[in-house]
Formats: structure tokens, sequence, C-alpha cells
């Protein structure tokens, strides 16, 4: 009898503490899991491979990328506009980047342009908003994070035309989650907006 309690009360507690998430009704999260085996929507694949292939791409391009100084200095600095547009061009090359996230970041760099850069000389000191690279929200970076972090997707429902997608895992041995906006343009997920915590 003894033995038939304690296997009981064992297999009781066992059971009790099992810990079960319990899924919010209202929060539409998926993940795309890295072998894509077990998820096979097209929209979380395509939102997962266009943010990996971007930084793949910018691994084999980044150095070319950082060569374009778009900024002229002097007292005041201002933008190089010819060189900028050259900027963008190369983003937009990717095939990973919308034209929201080039008019985005061409109003980003206008503003601070009319104003933090009026008194600031680059030959001086790093600008501001320029002072780590957007593209990482970071001045150092592991790119295989980039390249390989399980996304999580935010708000995608049938006929969902722009999503909140998560990068989630580990970047030099510290967790980091990375959150992008995504739209979708002619039936192609692109990256619209690299979110930086501010």
């Amino acid at each position: 009898m003894k033995y038939f309690l304690f296997i009981f009360l064992a297999t009781f507690t066992l059971l009790s503490c099992k810990n079960t998430p319990t899924p919010d009704a209202g929060a539409a999260t998926e993940e795309v899991s890295q072998d894509n085996g077990s998820d096979n929507d097209p929209d979380l694949l395509a939102i997962t491979d266009v943010i990996h292939n971007f930084y793949k791409w910018f691994n084999t391009n980044g150095a070319t990328m950082q060569e374009i100084d778009y900024v002229k200095p002097g007292r005041s600095t201002t933008l190089d506009m010819e060189r900028l547009a050259a900027y963008h061009a190369q983003l937009k090359q990717s095939n990973c980047i919308s034209q929201a996230y080039i008019d985005g970041d061409l109003a980003y760099l206008k503003n601070l342009e009319a104003t933090a850069w009026k008194t600031e000389d680059v030959r001086e000191t790093p600008l501001t908003g320029l002072d780590s690279e957007r593209l990482f929200c970071a001045q150092d970076w592991d790119i295989n994070y980039w390249m390989t972090a399980p996304v999580y997707v935010e708000g995608l429902g049938l006929g969902a035309e722009k999503a909140i997608a998560k990068l989630s895992g580990d970047e030099g041995g510290s967790p980091r989650v990375q959150d992008f906006e995504v739209v979708k343009e002619n039936g192609k997920w692109l990256i619209s907006k690299i979110i930086c915590a501010q």
C-alpha cells in the first residue's frame, strides 16, 4: 500500500507541475522553425528568408556599402545626395529592402541634417545617428545571429500586407530580440523598417 501511495503521489506531482503555456487568444504570433519542416506557411517562410537573406547579402557586400560616405564634412555636416542615392541603390540590390525602408531612411537622415548635424562636424566627432550601424542597431554584431536566428511573426493573418517580425536568439552569448517591420510589395515580403531601440 505504501508503494502504491508513493507512486500515486509522485505521478500526481509530476503531472500537476507540468508547465504548459496557454496561448493568448489576442496574439497572433507564429514561429518558423530552423528546419522549416513543421510550419509550411508560405508567408512565414518568405519573411524568414527575406530577413536572413538580407544579412547574408550584407555579409558579402557590407564592405562596399560601408565605403559609401554620404556625408559632407564641415562646420555643419550635410548629406551628399548623390552618394546617398548610390547607398540606397546598393540596399535595393539585395532584393530584400522595400521602398518604404528607403523613404524612411532618407527622411531620418534629412531630419538629422536639419537638426543635430547643424552643429556637428564629422571630422571631430561621430555624428548623431551614425555612431552605430543602423542595419544592425549596434556598433558590433555577430553576423551568424542575423543570418540564422529563428523568426517569430506578429500580426500575420489572412491577407496581411504588413507584420512585425522578431529575430530571436543569442548574439555574442547574450539573448537578443530584434524587431523588423515587413511589408508585402508586389506579392513579395520585404523589410520596411529595422526597429532600433531608442
